[in-house]
């Protein structure tokens, strides 16, 4: 019986390949370029299973990002230049150029001032619209959009079913013959079914028949069944909630008080339903249910009121909080609903479902680039902000520095959270003109080498202590460079951002390649692992042995001392700290920007050399130094 099972199971896995590889097929004749971009981004992915990164793990992210917009943005160039009888040829060039554009935008928008994610999701929102555009007949619109999403669902059902199927029939071998699959097989299975058989079978099911009308009588089962998702259900749900945020709204005039952190989400989802609900129900407006009948005919003076509450909202926390994304795109999305209404005053925008669904991805496009845009608005709002709060003007002249200097924890926590709005924004350098100079070379660096650990350098250099912890803890910044003795060590590694295993997301990453140093504090330890060789070395005691002076001094007047460590096993290394955070005195090193001395020969493989001194860690002048161990007659 089980065999039995086991054979059609076989064969309808056969058939389901089968569809795939023709769907496949289908859509790369299709959309040559995007199918193309499919394969690499699947290529990638497999190859960082692999721990290959291409560029390298940093970037791979933006590199899979570009490949996704340039594949939906030639998507869009193809269907868009279909339904106007173009030939192959312009189709291709046209689909080439638009796809060129929208890649290289998203991978080197960060130095261009291009917020890259929501012009990657306008181009995905804009492959149903593309066709459309000044076309006047907007159900043939509504029938290509519900079939492109109804076809991509299917298809990543279908996979999903696929693999799931497949899994099954490799653990049944596994269990009946006793051979089977690793789980990085598996991991290989699952990533190139949604990295390419799926979007290329969702390739496949996009209508290749722009004139196509849905038929609203019942006689299709699907529509039907849509019909009454629609009809019956999601539209009592939006007269409903209209009712209910009407009733907040004459509370919140009674009361006179505008709730914090409430009205922006509430808002905006129900500016989503009620735009969904109006775009997805076209064909259905002068069905029998009342439901549906009613909201048809209120559905944009019931946004009114819950608008004209969001843009209260929006308001006051831009007035004291300024810009962040959250509050950007919220206010986009505000905007956006505003102009749909303000369509329904225009004979020609009037009901047009095409402006409803248009409206929101060209604002979504527009917010990607200019002086309008997220992020220069995110970094004018929150760079101007930071100056004019905390930073002071240095003495006999007329520059404006943001120093590090005593503040309280709500100032630390202030100032973290707008210089994380930056980041997030990617636009940390508009501060940089404003830090001392030789922290913002550090910074710059940071950005060039490892965006990500900018905002570690920043944080770290200007002193700030996470607000959890800033009670117990203790800390000193350097902005002095010091003078650091390298006799004895061959290899450095400058600047390193070094943190907690408890702060880690995987505390336990830490395999290096040849040539490659990876840092972390354990306890009281510092973790070390250089080429494949892990070892430990005494780092709060180090710090035990630093002057107290230190963590008490003014930064700027502040050289960073030296440690020299030296691990149990015999190895030796020299730390210059730049800035530290401790949980207490004697307490655990939560983190620390450092330059890290060591001798490679000692990092072999093999082991240290056999003649390495053994060392303990001693306080001497401010500073910790090694004294070897003396040796017993019986060495």
């Amino acid at each position: 019986m089980n065999e039995g099972m086991a054979t059609r199971a076989q064969r309808g896995l056969a058939r389901f390949s089968g569809q795939l590889a023709r769907g496949a097929g289908q859509a790369a004749s299709r959309f040559p370029l995007a199918a193309l971009m499919i394969v690499l981004i699947a290529l990638l992915s497999n190859l960082a299973i692999e721990d290959v990164y291409v560029p390298d793990e940093a970037n791979l992210a933006w590199l899979l990002a570009a490949l996704y917009g340039a594949s939906a943005s030639s998507i869009v160039a193809v269907v868009g230049l279909e339904a106007r009888r173009a030939g192959a040829m312009l189709r291709l060039a046209a689909s080439a150029i638009v796809a060129g554009a929208v890649g290289l935008a998203t991978y080197f928008g960060r130095d261009f001032g291009i917020f890259a994610p929501p012009l990657v999701v306008a181009a995905t929102f804009a492959v149903p619209l593309a066709p459309y555009v000044l076309r006047r007949d907007q159900l043939r619109f509504w029938t290509f959009t519900l079939w492109t999403v109804v076809g991509a669902a299917l298809a990543f059902l279908s996979v999903l079913l696929f693999v799931l199927g497949l899994s099954a029939i490799l653990e049944m071998i596994r269990f009946l013959f006793e051979v089977g699959l690793s789980s990085r097989a598996y991991e290989h299975i699952f990533v190139t079914a949604f990295t390419l058989v799926g979007p290329l079978f969702a390739l496949g099911r996009i209508p290749a028949e722009f004139d196509e009308t849905v038929a609203t009588d019942g006689s299709d089962r699907l529509v039907a069944g849509l019909r009454i998702l629609l009809v019956w259900i999601a539209a009592p749900l939006a007269l409903a909630t209209a009712v209910v945020l009407h009733l907040y709204a004459a509370k919140i005039a009674l009361t006179g008080h505008l709730p914090k952190n409430e009205i922006g989400w509430i808002g905006t989802f129900y500016a989503f339903l009620v735009l969904s609900l109006r775009i997805s129900g076209e064909p259905f407006l002068r069905d029998r249910g009342p439901a549906i009948r009613l909201f048809s005919r209120v559905w944009a003076g019931i946004l009114v009121l819950p608008l004209l509450l969001l843009a209260l909202a929006i308001g006051a926390r831009l007035g004291s909080e300024g810009v962040t994304l959250a509050r950007y795109f919220v206010a986009l999305a505000a905007i956006a609903a505003a102009l749909v209404l303000a369509a329904q005053l225009l004979p020609r925008g009037r009901s047009d479902v095409r402006v409803m669904a248009g409206v929101p991805v060209l604002l979504l496009a527009l917010s990607s680039f200019g002086p309008w845009g997220a992020a220069a608005t995110v970094g004018r709002s929150q760079s101007a902000r930071l100056i004019a709060e905390y930073a002071t003007r240095v003495p006999g002249s007329e520059m404006i520095r943001l120093r590090n200097t005593k503040r309280s924890d709500a100032a630390h926590a202030q100032i973290r959270s707008r210089l994380a709005a930056l980041d997030d924004a990617g636009e940390l350098d508009r501060i940089l003109p404003y830090l001392e100079p030789e922290l913002a070379t550090r910074v710059a660096m940071a950005e060039e080498r490892r965006p990500d650990d900018a905002m570690d350098v920043l944080v770290g250099g200007l002193g700030l202590v996470h607000v959890a912890t800033a009670s117990t803890a203790r800390g000193f910044t350097a902005l002095r460079q010091p003078v650091v003795d390298i006799a004895g060590f061959d290899r450095a590694t400058m600047e390193q951002v070094v943190i907690a295993s408890t702060l880690q997301t995987d505390a336990s990453a830490m395999e290096t390649e040849a040539g490659q140093v990876a840092l972390r504090f354990s306890d009281e330890e510092l973790v070390a692992a250089i080429g494949g060789v892990e070892d430990r070395f005494p780092i709060v005691e180090g710090v035990g042995g630093l002057s107290e002076t230190i963590f008490s001094g003014d930064p700027a007047s502040t050289s960073a001392p030296v440690l020299d460590l030296t691990s149990p096993s015999g190895r030796h290394v020299r730390l210059a700290i730049r800035q530290l955070v401790q949980q207490a005195p004697g307490g655990a090193i939560l983190s620390a920007t450092l330059s890290f001395y060591f001798r490679s020969a000692e990092w072999s493989p093999a082991g240290p050399p056999a003649d390495a001194d053994r060392a303990t860690t001693r306080p001497s002048a401010g500073k910790t130094v090694t004294r070897p161990l003396e040796r017993s007659s019986a060495d």
